[in-house]
């Protein structure tokens, strides 16, 4: 007779725990570092973070019990990143609610709001600017809380050397990802990343030192003009 098994308890979220670990201004600085997707040795994410190195490994070890980010082994440097894009959307939500009203911008905030990355994909004034224009060219089509896209889209970033193969990816092709200074959603997903690509190795943006925020150059608003029929001002 087969022995019967007892269903498995499902736990709810434990929410309290994940909000302790974000409740701390240094934590958030590592997360906000690592949102450039990029893999950073702890002694530089805590040059970049404004920590002490013994203060940003203490925080390490409460960031990866609470599965927001990865160390591994590199020679005899621990390298750090976030676990995965669903971390920096989670990031990204909680800062459209974190923004108040009407924010007095430092230069810095100023930057990122008019351009920057959201782990891999465009966000800020121009990444939602791009998303408009690629659905206004029906290229990209809003299906819920997520974007389809067009046959003429994944032509568009294959011409541009950053095909997006249509299956065979564990990761969604496209989505919507809440901006939290635009507070509508930019693109996110294969197809968000593609897009990005396009334009940090077509050099229509270049980083900014130091942050994760994007300037838009004058051969990038060129592009946009021609390829887009997008005209982005040029920030205050």
């Amino acid at each position: 007779m087969p022995r019967r098994t007892q269903p498995r308890s499902i736990q709810d979220p434990d929410v309290t725990s994940l909000a302790a670990v974000l409740a701390d201004a240094s934590r958030i600085a590592m997360l906000d570092v690592l949102l450039d997707r990029k893999a950073y040795a702890v002694g530089m994410l805590a040059r970049r973070s404004r920590v002490t190195a013994a203060t940003a490994s203490s925080h390490l070890r409460r960031l990866v019990d609470a599965r927001l980010v990865v160390v591994t082994a590199v020679g005899r440097e621990r390298h750090v990143r976030l676990a995965g894009p669903e971390v920096a959307e989670v990031l990204e939500r909680l800062a459209v609610l974190a923004v108040p009203p009407r924010p007095r911008l430092s230069s810095r905030a100023a930057e990122l709001r008019f351009a920057r990355t959201c782990y891999d994909h465009l966000a800020g004034t121009l990444g939602v600017a791009v998303r408009m224009a690629l659905v206004d060219r029906g290229w990209l089509h809003a299906t819920g809380d997520s974007f389809e896209p067009a046959p003429a889209l994944f032509t568009w970033l294959a011409a541009h050397h950053h095909p997006v193969p249509i299956e065979g990816h564990r990761r969604p092709l496209s989505r919507s990802c809440l901006d939290w200074s635009e507070r509508v959603p930019h693109v996110a997903g294969r197809i968000g990343t593609a897009i990005a690509e396009v334009f940090l190795d077509g050099a229509w943006v270049a980083r900014v030192r130091g942050t994760r925020a994007l300037r838009l150059t004058a051969r990038g608003r060129r592009a946009l003009t021609h390829e887009l029929g997008l005209r982005i001002p040029i920030p205050a």
